[in-house]
């Protein structure tokens, strides 16, 4: 075995052989030569194939050695040798979906994650005539990322039944015994506990909750989890309660709750919005956040908070964690390792006030 010593000898060796070609990149023999291995290890050193057998130390030398003379293998003859395409397949909805701030920020996460291992994703969206299927039966992708927030689930077992490594982002999907189905969303049932038991410590007794939970995936599991922490609290003198917000005038349905005697010592809103509305309604109201009731918020954005800071904290999604952890449940998937399928992401609490 070569010493590092004898390594950056041939390293150099090899600079100055090559020094009056500038122009010519190194190629996997040099790299056994300065490495002192066959061409096959290298190979099997940078791009196992299934199967192959290096020794670790083996390994990381010559990938130190590979990246100090700046060699790149060809991408062909690794996919060749792999067996792979080194890209991903996302799926999502339709094309305005591409605009959401929420989907961008997972990506964001997948891309940044995937780099690490030079995976890249192919951006496909819902169809009925299902022509997202095709990058999968041509072979184009190793595995398919679902990102959706809607309750639809046929595409998502259109694609399951291909085979192909498949992992649900963003949306609760029941497994089965199939190891190549993971799913990766933010932990709302968890959240909605803490929620409830920070405003019970608060001494709030009457809680609000004000969502829309009838067609996204999240806030049907949102309302269910809240409905759930209140309940569990009933002996402790909880009552909790839930309001779609209305689509034409949300404030004049506050306006008229409020109006009409009604009351809450504690109030959780989905999304900053609809407590700006619930601020500005108990202000005209002479109720004060903080003093006749506590405000908590939740949303996608990190950090998010009230214009006026009023409520007493806040808690947000970390979608680029969940982009993160979608690509290690890929990862596995891919290469079938062992790695936890289902991961729920927690929410991260911002305190607004002490």
């Amino acid at each position: 075995m070569l010493n590092r010593v004898g390594i950056v000898s041939k390293i150099s060796r090899y600079r100055e052989e090559n020094a009056s070609r500038p122009s010519r990149p190194p190629t996997r023999r040099d790299v056994a030569k300065a490495a002192g291995v066959s061409p096959t290890t290298v190979t099997h050193a940078l791009n196992p194939p299934p199967g192959a057998r290096v020794k670790p130390e083996t390994r990381r030398r010559i990938r130190r050695i590979a990246r100090e003379m700046g060699y790149r293998p060809s991408f062909v003859g690794r996919a060749l040798v792999s067996g792979k395409t080194y890209t991903v397949g996302l799926l999502q909805p339709d094309h305005e979906t591409l605009f959401y701030a929420l989907y961008q920020q997972m990506l964001l996460g997948m891309v940044r994650a995937m780099d690490a291992d030079d995976y890249n994703i192919l951006t496909l969206f819902r169809s009925e005539d299902d022509r997202y299927l095709r990058a999968v039966r041509q072979g184009r992708v190793d595995g398919m990322f679902v990102l959706q927030s809607d309750l639809q689930t046929r595409h998502i077992e259109k694609v399951i039944a291909t085979g192909i490594p498949t992992v649900v982002v963003n949306k609760a999907y029941p497994l089965s015994a199939d190891k190549s189905v993971g799913c990766v969303r933010a932990d709302h049932e968890r959240a909605m506990e803490e929620v409830v038991e920070e405003l019970l410590s608060l001494s709030c007794r009457t809680i609000l909750a004000v969502l829309d939970h009838r067609f996204v995936d999240a806030n049907v599991i949102i309302h269910g989890a809240f409905v759930t922490a209140t309940e569990r609290r009933a002996g402790r003198g909880l009552v909790g309660s839930t309001m779609i917000p209305s689509e034409e005038n949300f404030r004049l349905q506050i306006r008229s709750a409020l109006s009409g005697g009604q009351r809450w010592d504690g109030i959780l809103t989905d999304g900053i919005g609809y407590a700006e509305a619930i601020l500005a309604e108990a202000e005209a109201a002479g109720l004060a956040a903080g003093d006749d009731f506590q405000l908590i918020t939740t949303d996608i954005r990190d950090g998010a908070t009230t214009r006026g800071r009023r409520e007493r904290s806040a808690y947000t999604q970390q979608p680029r964690t969940v982009g993160q952890e979608a690509w290690r449940v890929m990862r596995g998937l891919i290469l079938n390792e062992s790695a936890d399928r289902a991961v729920r992401v927690p929410y991260r609490r911002y305190p607004v006030k002490a």
